[in-house]
């Protein structure tokens, strides 16, 4: 039988938004997203929430969202920081990057969040991280006419919800 494993979530209202415990019964989740937060206020709380969570088995990482809707998007190096931060805090913890979705906003370019996601999973093979492609589940499911966004564009569905925690689910049952 599988131990039962430690998740630390860490992110905006993306994550907090979301009764993980509840999908992932079998697991132990620690839900520490945060509304309204960017990728630098993250950086700032990170090593405490480490320190708080203590032995995580796992660290799913999805911010980054309030960024893009404040048009911003020069946060890749506060990312990296927050990377190196949680792998230096917890080195034998696997840590899962989430790629952006692909958020509705009028100002965003067409390819912005697919050339983001490029960087992401690049920064995330330096710091020796996992890179979990939700942007693509995303896709699929609106090509597949579901609606996994609020009219809003960023806040989730149920549906964009279970998109999500289908590729989490994958991810978390693969070998470390």
């Amino acid at each position: 039988m599988k131990k039962t494993e430690t998740i630390l979530l860490l992110g905006d209202s993306l994550v907090e938004f979301f009764d993980w415990q509840a999908r992932f019964a079998e697991m132990i989740m620690i839900n520490r997203g945060e509304a309204g937060e960017r990728v630098r206020e993250l950086l700032d709380r990170v090593s405490g929430e480490l320190a708080a969570a203590g032995k995580v088995d796992v660290v799913v990482i999805m911010i980054g969202a309030n960024n893009l809707a404040g048009g911003d998007y020069t946060f890749l190096r506060d990312y990296e920081e927050i990377l190196l931060r949680v792998r230096q805090g917890l080195p034998a913890a696997r840590i899962a990057v989430t790629s952006l979705l692909p958020f509705r906003f009028s100002w965003l370019a067409a390819d912005a969040v697919v050339r983001l996601n490029a960087s992401l999973r690049s920064i995330a093979g330096l710091a020796n991280a996992d890179y979990l492609d939700v942007y693509a589940a995303f896709a699929a499911a609106q090509k597949a006419g579901k609606t996994c966004f609020l009219p809003d564009g960023v806040h989730l569905t149920g549906r964009g919800y279970e998109t999500w925690a289908l590729v989490l689910d994958a991810y978390l049952n693969t070998a470390s």
